[in-house]
């Protein structure tokens, strides 16, 4: 778990360095950098995280729903940064700068709810159905080896991250916030996820009929929210709804390495 957020918080703060130092060509391939990480998404999402919860409970569907429907409500908060869009009003930049505290605890909030399933059930030792280097019935090798940590969700969600901690840096240098405060924000931004997989550890350390509910819910939830995310970062017609060659190459990759990192 440990080594897991600070691997997150890492890439949080690469991506913000990233910003500083090459953020104008970065920005100019963010679409490329997010059809990459959208397509592995898309990819863990249907040959990893989805057969592994509707195994712990066929009626999970519903709750996918829930989290796609939550996602869709956070974003009238981040307006879009988690897939890389966020738009800037003059009226935001005018005048004396401003922390946007809506969209940061909205971004906030969704850093900690989808990292909360990164933390395996195997170190709970109440729960069987997933373990480090567990076989399912196909002979498929479910790599869990890192600290009881999914690593094919790591692996997701650190692709993830780089890009919105970059345009998370970006939007905060384009509305006049010093340098500090920026840090700062993406400082606590990487803290994220430490502090949702710890969330879940105590809830399921306080045993209990419902903890064995959690799973469920924890992984339903994340679904619903990397389905949103992954499917908007592929499918927006932010290009002229036009699928070009190199997003299309990146998205090809993007769901080898999936395939790749989901199962042997």
């Amino acid at each position: 778990m440990w080594l897991a957020a600070l691997i997150l918080m890492a890439i949080a703060l690469a991506g913000a360095a990233a910003y500083d130092r090459f953020g104008r060509y970065l920005q100019q391939h963010l679409s490329l950098i997010l059809a990459f990480g959208g397509a592995f998404l898309i990819g863990i999402i249907f040959n990893h995280l989805v057969p592994e919860t509707y195994a712990l409970d066929p009626r999970v569907g519903w709750i996918v729903v829930l989290g796609f429907l939550f996602q869709g409500f956070l974003e009238y908060g981040s307006q879009g940064i988690e897939h890389g869009h966020v738009h800037v009003h003059s009226t935001e930049t005018s005048g004396k700068s401003k922390m946007p505290w809506a969209m940061f605890f909205s971004l906030c909030l969704h850093a900690f709810i989808e990292s909360m399933p990164l933390h395996s059930e195997a170190e709970e030792g109440g729960h069987d159905h997933l373990h480090d280097h567990a076989h399912d019935h196909a002979g498929h090798i479910h790599l869990h080896g890192i600290e009881g940590v999914d690593l094919a969700l790591l692996v997701g969600l650190t692709l993830h991250k780089f890009p919105v901690a970059l345009v998370l840096m970006g939007l905060l240098d384009a509305l006049g916030i010093s340098r500090a405060k920026r840090w700062l924000a993406l400082g606590v931004f990487g803290l994220m996820p430490l502090l949702g997989m710890v969330a879940y550890h105590g809830l399921m350390s306080l045993g209990g009929a419902w903890s064995s509910e959690l799973p469920v819910w924890a992984g339903g939830i994340l679904i619903g929210i990397l389905l949103h995310i992954s499917t908007t970062i592929l499918f927006e017609a932010s290009d002229g709804h036009r699928f070009n060659r190199n997003k299309l190459l990146a998205t090809v990759a993007g769901l080898l390495l999936a395939v790749m990192t989901s199962g042997i």
